[in-house]
């Protein structure tokens, strides 16, 4: 039976994040919507997450623990998606933590316009600053396949974890994460909001995504993988917005990106999208454009 008696299942995937891990849990259970499951997927850390989640998960019933060896957190995310049983879905990183009437908000206002999506504001923390990413200062429904990607953002702003999803919807489309791949949710965000009946936006709620220096994509910066993983993102979003008829800024939709150095000094800077090329000197200063035509 698809629909159950949870009213939000809250998936965390976990991967050596003891130092903020607590700070994420302590800030779900103490929601004000109290019918909810956390369920964290610990992705074979190799600190003391594991015990930590055990730990909470011995202390409230609401917490399931699932432990997988380290297969990434899109695995992680679709172990998740199978056990989750509420009426809607949403995911947390383990480093991050939510306002305690975070997801109350969004799935009243999921109810109140008969909405798949509802998105939440972002503010990304840093340890002596705050800055706002997404900043929704009006409750707004939206059924326009175009004005649903760009009032939420795609695909600059593919974030998965600002939203409440109707789990119903989830799974008549099959939406799964592509396992083995960073970016991943460019593409699951991509399609739901593309194929949802409506979003709702909601003010005056946040999600606090905090930015850690140490984070899988950030400690991977010279990766082959993510370099492969950022251009096919980009690639599926070219065809899907070519398929579909979307638009977005093209400077969103760069496929690839290249630079040559000299003693660490950028000297060439490439940067393609589908039909051009820009060349910018010292990484800055632009000399040439390279146009593609049909």
């Amino acid at each position: 039976m698809l629909e159950g008696n949870i009213d939000l299942s809250i998936i965390v995937p976990v991967y050596n994040s003891e130092q903020f891990l607590e700070k994420c849990i302590k800030s779900l259970t103490s929601q004000s919507i109290q019918n909810i499951e956390i369920l964290l997927i610990n992705d074979g850390s190799t600190d003391n997450s594991l015990e930590i989640c055990n730990n909470f998960a011995k202390q409230d019933k609401r917490i399931k623990v699932f432990n997988q060896k380290n297969s990434g957190q899109s695995k992680a995310r679709n172990v998740g998606l199978s056990n989750a049983t509420g009426r809607y879905i949403t995911f947390t990183d383990s480093d991050d933590w939510v306002d305690s009437n975070y997801y109350e908000n969004l799935i009243n206002a999921c109810y109140k316009y008969n909405a798949d999506i509802s998105c939440g504001s972002i503010i990304r923390e840093r340890k002596n600053s705050q800055k706002f990413r997404i900043n929704y200062t009006n409750e707004s429904e939206y059924t326009d396949a175009q004005e649903k990607i760009n009032i939420a953002q795609v695909p600059n702003m593919c974030y998965v974890w600002n939203k409440v999803y109707r789990r119903a919807f989830i799974e008549k489309l099959k939406l799964r994460f592509i396992e083995g791949m960073y970016y991943e949710d460019v593409d699951f965000v991509t399609r739901a909001v593309y194929y949802s009946n409506k979003i709702v936006t909601v003010p005056n709620t946040y999600y606090h995504y905090w930015a850690n220096m140490n984070s899988t994509v950030k400690t991977l910066q010279k990766s082959d993988k993510k370099c492969k993983d950022s251009i096919t993102s980009k690639q599926y979003v070219l065809d899907f917005f070519k398929k579909h008829n979307l638009k977005s800024n093209p400077k969103y939709l760069v496929k690839k990106k290249s630079c040559i150095k000299c003693f660490g000094i950028p000297i060439l800077k490439t940067y393609e999208w589908e039909t051009r090329k820009k060349y910018y000197l010292f990484g800055i200063i632009p000399i040439c454009e390279k146009i593609s035509y049909a």
